[in-house]
């Protein structure tokens, strides 16, 4: 019991390490910022759901053992059960076509207001954001991954209520200050880490004076 501990401390150790460099806050902004085109173009969803599985992830990868792995090193972490992991993103990723595919056949039939649907999409998103949060703390041990979903579902609530707001206004400024919110936020981490982990230049010989 206490090995399994140890073990799971030492794997949110190192997953707080490898968060220090704000990548997945600048990813998040990007996606974000990008949500308003899905809205108004629900067809986009599948084009980028595909470049955001294929493309993304190695791209991203690239970009860290260029720049961040040769400040803190690189060490992959056992991951238990991979297979059930890649089911239940399967599952999602099918959910959350399928409740698309279903909002806009209810909105093209009018069963149900385009409006009223623009106006509780950033609510139904931030309790969406409740998943990652929840995932982030289980990874990294912190509490404060917990504040995201949770501010991201009040402020979509508010949007939601209050009746003098333009949906077709608001809905979208909600994904583009959040996206820039964390975007702004990757970037500080990503200043800071630079400055925490600078990149020691090995003379030609090899040797290091301490």
């Amino acid at each position: 019991m206490n090995e399994e501990q140890d073990l799971k401390s030492i794997e949110q150790v190192s997953f707080r390490e490898l968060m220090q460099d704000g990548f997945t806050e600048l990813l998040m902004g990007l996606v974000l910022a990008a949500m308003p085109l899905f809205v108004l173009r629900p067809s986009l969803i599948s084009i980028f759901v595909v470049f955001y599985i294929i493309f993304l992830p190695p791209f991203f990868e690239m970009i860290r053992k260029k720049y961040i792995y040769p400040r803190i090193g690189y060490v992959k972490m056992y991951e238990d059960e991979p297979p059930r992991v890649t089911l239940r993103l399967v599952a999602v990723l099918a959910l959350l076509i399928v409740s698309v595919a279903t909002i806009i056949y209810l909105v093209g039939t009018g069963t149900i207001e385009e409006d009223l649907v623009y106006r509780w999409i950033p609510a139904a998103f931030g309790l969406i954001m409740c998943a990652p949060s929840i995932y982030f703390k289980e990874k990294s041990g912190q509490n404060r991954y917990y504040l995201f979903g949770a501010a991201m579902t009040i402020t979509g609530v508010v949007v939601g209520v209050t009746p003098v707001l333009d949906p077709n206004i608001v809905s979208p400024l909600y994904f583009i200050v959040w996206g820039l919110f964390f975007m702004i936020l990757g970037l500080v981490k990503y200043s800071l880490f630079v400055r925490k982990f600078p990149i020691v230049d090995m003379p030609e010989d090899g040797r290091v004076d301490l």
